[in-house]
């Protein structure tokens, strides 16, 4: 189940988009670090959806100007996106790609200090962030996934989530089965990013972006059913499966 390329990209930033409010642009892949291209998925990723391209890996050195502002507290409404999962004291929740952990400390509260927060990265250079916001919280667990397996325990989760994630998913239907394998009664699947239809603030980056009606066929044909659809982040759709 290859999850996501790796590619270590310059960016070039232009003003009043993404995270912080730049739209970040790919400028280049630095091919004296690593040998993968910038787009190592330009084949396609399903035959449902063959023009479905896959988005190289964001830089962790970006974390703290993009993925971790104020900027992006106010459109990506962090504590509304966990409220709306009605997760429980008690609950194992997996932040599938959980880059800098901008999500824990949300997740975190709602499970409470009985529950359980898998915070999940393939990139090493995340888990530093990682490991600091954990010892913090308590009752997070830093787990490093593998581009083939994400490392999760099976028949615990009750709530699988990928923020911004889905779009550097690289075979998005391996991916999902590999998810709903690990699955028990009432698991439920969160898929937040940015959609490529809508014209919401902050526009959707290019190449960083997926239309709704592919990770909707994706997920059905990984077997998860659509359940619950939320409209409030302007630029994003917010998908809710169970197992079908």
């Amino acid at each position: 189940m290859p999850l996501r390329g790796r590619c270590n990209l310059p960016w070039r930033l232009v003003p009043s988009c993404f995270f912080s409010g730049c739209l970040l642009l790919v400028a280049g892949c630095n091919l004296h670090k690593t040998s993968v291209h910038p787009y190592p998925a330009q084949t396609p990723s399903t035959v449902i959806y063959p023009h479905r391209w896959v988005a190289p890996l964001f830089d962790p050195e970006m974390a703290a100007s993009t993925l971790d502002t104020h900027e992006r507290d106010r459109w990506q409404q962090p504590g509304r996106i966990v409220a709306s999962l009605h997760l429980k004291p008690g609950n194992v929740v997996a932040d599938v790609g959980a880059g800098s952990g901008y999500l824990m400390p949300y997740l975190s509260h709602a499970v409470g200090p009985h529950g359980i927060v898998y915070a999940e990265e393939i990139q090493k250079g995340f888990l530093p962030m990682l490991h600091r916001r954990a010892r913090a919280l308590g009752n997070v667990r830093i787990v490093e996934g593998t581009a083939s397996d994400p490392h999760l325990p099976a028949h615990m989760v009750d709530c699988f989530v990928l923020l911004t994630v889905y779009h550097e998913v690289q075979q998005p239907i391996g991916f999902l089965k590999t998810l709903r394998a690990l699955t028990k009664p009432g698991t439920q699947l969160a898929i937040i990013d940015f959609d490529k239809q809508r014209k919401g603030y902050p526009p959707a980056p290019y190449g960083h972006e997926v239309a709704t009606d592919a990770v909707i066929a994706e997920a059905r044909a990984a077997g998860w059913t659509l359940s619950t659809r939320y409209e409030f982040i302007p630029s994003q759709f917010f998908l809710v499966f169970r197992p079908s």
